[in-house]
């Protein structure tokens, strides 16, 4: 039976350090199955590095590739601030934010 039920993916840790490659480790094969539309549970992140913010820029940008829908909710403050200044929005509503389209720019700085 084909659904079109967000997925659900948890992140377990900060986006930091070598906790990113240990992310993108999960993280691609999970995209790489194609569900539809993923939902990657920031909550338990507290804190995000240049390289967190990259692979989830990275991981929207195959989404949209591939025709999927990468939705992040449960960001805390700092990261929201960081994925903000990287050109990730923020809908109000229940403080989800999801990537938006930047004419192809890699996020260069995040601000401490």
């Amino acid at each position: 039976m084909i659904t079109n039920k967000p997925v659900p993916f948890t992140v377990r840790g900060d986006l930091a350090g070598a906790e990113v490659a240990t992310l993108a480790e999960r993280l691609w094969p999970h995209l790489l199955t194609a569900p539809p539309q993923t939902v990657v549970d920031l909550a338990a992140a507290g804190e995000i590095d240049p390289a967190g913010v990259d692979l989830l820029a990275a991981a929207d940008a195959y989404a949209v590739h591939r025709g999927l829908r990468l939705r992040i909710t449960g960001a805390a403050p700092a990261v929201r601030t960081a994925l903000r200044a990287a050109g990730v929005e923020a809908f109000p509503a229940g403080g989800e934010v999801v990537p938006r389209r930047t004419s192809g720019r890699r996020p260069a700085e995040v601000p401490a």
